[in-house]
């Protein structure tokens, strides 16, 4: 039984922070001069409420402006040379989508025929106080790739084919045969991003139809905080131990890519010695979940005003965290739907494994207490759990009767 100082304990680890990343700072040209402009006629008053809401309107972005956002934050440079070599990350792939048709995304027809349900009501903000159930948690990621584009090879390959100079793009691989333990850091990294989208829900108003990416934190149910912490610390844990293992390596890692590299290698393009262990971080953040009547000491017109629109985005990000549930399931169940419909389809044991894993994790990922994701996650458990890989490949009438299953309830959540 997990007590109160072990979960002190697990928070502990995942909340020791490492060094922070420094930021490299670029030097901004000065601004050209303006001509000056034209006196302003003078604007109508405007009331207190009006002024807030011309400040918090949604209004559509520009594909330049999403593709800038995407962009901001990215790449973030630690050593003097002009070479991306870090990336430090907290943002996620957009997903979900408030009401979104979802004809336009690029994950296969099978998921576009999804049809959502409408999981919050109206007065979702006002009648459930979401934060009795959850909080919010950002993990934060940053790793040393050891890649850089190589500009000079990239030319020498287009003289060698008598092609335009931009018709290749060379990278070339810093530690090229020595990124053995490089990639043992990656690993643990990768591995706790893993399970930190697994055990949580976006929390955004950014829908399926942006291109954008998500930033901020995501929803974690109370009633996995053990286990998220309990999993997070001991992926940290790994982290740490590789980098330990590598560290005092890397000088003798980058003499050993200097022969692999021949007349390619350069040495500007690694960072110092003493600076490579703050290239790497694996780290967490936790804020309570914002609400309507968390500001004080403005106006009361404000004060309303700030509540509505944090309501209404409340809303959204709860129907956004539901599709993500509702879109999970479908996946898992279609996919099993579609593997064990022929005898002659060959399928991996983890086919029925994520089937299980998704519906234990449906126990706590719906948010909403939305009857229609419960009663579809006890089907899931009761027809789709209960065989093994092995007996539903040897065994032909309960591999056909668990496929029938599996398509009534991908049939039933696409009504």
């Amino acid at each position: 039984m997990t007590t109160e100082n072990d979960i002190e304990s697990l928070l502990a680890d995942i909340l020791d922070d490492s060094k922070p990343l420094p930021t490299a700072t670029v030097a901004k040209p000065a601004a050209s001069p303006k001509p000056a402009a034209a006196p302003a006629a003078p604007a109508a008053p405007v009331s207190d409420e009006d002024f807030l809401a011309g400040l918090m309107e949604d209004t559509p972005r520009s594909p330049m402006d999403v593709a800038a956002a995407t962009e901001v934050g990215a790449e973030i440079v630690l050593s003097e040379i002009e070479h991306p070599v870090t990336q430090r990350v907290t943002d996620e792939p957009a997903s979900g989508g408030i009401f979104a048709d979802s004809s336009d995304r690029e994950e296969g027809a099978q998921i576009d025929a999804i049809k959502m349900p409408t999981f919050t009501a109206d007065d979702f903000a006002q009648t459930m106080d979401i934060r009795n159930f959850a909080t919010l948690v950002t993990l934060n990621t940053a790793r040393w790739h050891a890649k850089v584009k190589d500009r000079q090879a990239a030319k020498d390959a287009a003289t060698a084919n008598d092609a335009d100079e931009g018709a290749f793009e060379t990278r070339k691989k810093l530690l090229v045969g020595a990124d053995g333990l490089l990639k043992a850091i990656h690993k643990a990294i990768d591995e706790a991003r893993a399970a930190h989208y697994e055990m949580t829900l976006p929390w955004t108003t950014t829908s399926m139809q942006d291109t954008g990416r998500r930033t901020g934190g995501r929803l974690l149910p109370n009633t996995l905080f053990v286990e998220y912490t309990t999993v997070m610390a001991e992926k940290k844990q790994q982290m740490l131990s590789a980098l330990n293992a590598f560290e005092p390596e890397y000088p003798n890692l980058v003499e050993a890519a200097k022969k692999k590299l021949g007349k390619r290698f350069d040495a500007r393009e690694y960072p110092n010695v003493s600076s490579i262990r703050s290239h790497f971080d694996l780290s967490f953040d936790f804020q309570p979940i914002p609400k309507g009547d968390d500001f004080k000491g403005l106006p009361q017109v404000q004060l309303d005003a700030l509540a509505r629109k944090i309501n209404a985005n409340t809303r959204t990000q709860a129907e956004n965290a539901m599709q993500d549930v509702w879109k999970r399931l479908h996946e898992v169940v279609a996919r099993m739907a579609e593997r064990l419909s022929s005898p002659d389809k060959l399928f991996h044991n983890t086919l029925v494994q994520n089937v299980r894993d998704t519906a234990r994790l449906l126990a706590h990922l719906n948010v909403t207490n939305d009857p229609k994701v419960e009663a579809l996650r006890k089907k899931v458990e009761k027809h789709l759990c209960e065989h093994d890989p092995k007996v539903l490949r040897e065994n032909a009438t309960i591999r056909t009767t668990v496929a029938a299953h599996a398509q009534s309830i991908v049939e039933e959540m696409n009504k």
